[in-house]
């Protein structure tokens, strides 16, 4: 088994042009990775972990928008929400390049707050 063990990559013709070839497909290094991430809990709106998130705003129950530390390219990026609670679902909507809001429901469709929301965002940093 091969080995590489490295601080930087860089790619030859563009510095954030790294490619990986799996058979006859090839993609770029940083589309696959996530560029943000956050574990928040809505009841105090207290981050718990995170990278790449400045804050969590507070809309209100249940809505919340998170404000990134560094932008997005742009609002074409895909964004992964999960919660715990309520058996209900999570929405994602407006996502702009420096923030994105998301709402938690509960099982009857009514916006509700939770002690464990997720989200992760892939795309490119601007």
């Amino acid at each position: 088994m091969s080995e590489i063990k490295t601080d930087k990559l860089t790619g030859v013709g563009t510095a954030g042009n790294v490619t990986v070839t799996d058979g006859s497909v090839t993609m770029k290094l940083q589309d696959g990775l996530a560029i943000a991430g956050v574990n928040h809990d809505l009841t105090n709106t207290t981050i718990k972990e995170s990278f790449n998130v400045a804050s969590v705003t507070d809309n209100g129950t249940g809505n919340q928008t998170v404000n990134l530390s560094n932008n997005m390219n742009g609002s074409a990026t895909a964004i992964f929400l999960g919660q715990n609670g309520y058996g209900g679902n999570g929405e994602i909507f407006g996502d702009d390049a420096d923030s994105y809001t998301q709402r938690n429901r509960d099982s009857s469709n009514n916006l509700q707050d939770t002690t464990q929301m997720y989200s992760t965002v892939h795309g490119d940093l601007a």
